[in-house]
């Protein structure tokens, strides 16, 4: 493949994938003359299919649209809500999504199955510490545990075997020193965590928000951190793409990316606009969504630290051989 390389790059420091590996149709599109540029009147619009997510990651993508950034570049979102990464892949390369909204871990499982996938344009990252980080281990306000040291011998949910939370607990505890083959693993879908907890059948759990607003409403605790403890502000979600629609749509998939970058930077600067955002395409109440903890939105990929994640993949034994960051990401 050969194109220009259109995602802003910085060097700093699932359970089994259900997707085979597709040779990508034709896909999205519309197949209209997108003239290299954005905006204009409604015949130069270009309409797009995105996979998307119904959590508060997705906000910038949302405010995008409504402050018309996607519209200056000449294209409008047709957005199709599912409930796993696994799915908007599937859905990618397929050719019902021309972008999708996935984590770079489910990407980068893809990717070493075969599946032609790439990371287009960053998205979001988690917080900076326990105080502020939005997908957390959770815990009863009276529990021992207050920290990776304390998780030896304790049964922990994850929502997926595998998966992501899997993967950065692991990694986490590897840095802490803890030997994570003492910790026991069940899987607890992020909703039925505060539940969980309360009832005393898990010790810890990983969830993400707003469940972690409800565990403290409940006079819970944050545990632990994993994806901050790795390091601050850690990668966690971007917009992919299929190979094969990059290769034939190069112009649309860099006014998406030009879009989305506009979007993230009015996210960063606009944190009331998020919390307004939320309630309107997910089932989080308004008085949650001004208390709970925002995402970070980046516009920027962290290579290092995808290359990092990507080595993961390999050590915990998610996938034989794991992509490199450069192979994941879109360019030349």
């Amino acid at each position: 493949m050969s194109h220009r390389s259109f995602t802003r790059r910085t060097t700093s420091t699932v359970a089994g994938l259900a997707v085979v590996a597709l040779a990508a149709t034709g896909c999205g599109g519309d197949d209209a003359d997108t003239g290299g540029g954005g905006g204009g009147d409604a015949a130069e619009m270009e309409t797009i299919q995105i996979g998307t997510l119904p959590i508060a990651n997705a906000a910038a993508m949302n405010l995008g649209v409504q402050e018309g950034f996607f519209e200056e570049e000449g294209l409008e979102l047709e957005q199709t809500v599912t409930q796993t990464g696994n799915e908007i892949i599937t859905g990618m390369v397929g050719g019902d999504y021309d972008f999708g909204f996935v984590g770079y871990i489910s990407a980068g499982i893809a990717a070493a199955q075969g599946v032609p996938v790439c990371a287009l344009v960053a998205n979001d990252a988690t917080g900076t510490s326990p105080e502020d980080d939005w997908q957390v281990l959770v815990a009863a306000g009276d529990s021992p545990i207050d920290g990776p040291e304390d998780l030896a011998g304790a049964t922990v949910s994850v929502n997926g075997l595998g998966g992501v939370a899997e993967v950065m607990l692991k990694a986490a505890l590897d840095k802490a020193g803890v030997d994570w083959s003492t910790v026991e693993l069940i899987e607890v879908p992020f909703p039925e965590v505060p539940a969980a907890v309360a009832a005393g059948r898990i010790d810890a759990g990983y969830t993400s928000e707003p469940f972690v607003t409800t565990v403290l409403d409940q006079g819970g605790k944050v545990a632990f951190a994993p994806q901050s403890y790795i390091a601050p502000e850690y990668p966690n979600g971007m917009y992919a793409t299929s190979q094969q629609f990059l290769q034939e749509n190069p112009e649309i998939a860099e006014r998406f990316e030009a879009a989305m970058i506009k979007s993230l930077e009015y996210a960063q600067e606009n944190p009331d606009a998020i919390r307004e955002i939320i309630p309107t395409y997910t089932q989080i109440p308004e008085d949650v969504a001004q208390r709970m903890r925002l995402p970070v939105f980046q516009t920027e990929m962290k290579m290092d630290a995808i290359e990092e994640q990507m080595g993961f993949l390999e050590a915990y034994d998610i996938v034989e051989e794991a992509p490199s960051a450069e192979e994941l990401v879109c360019g030349d």
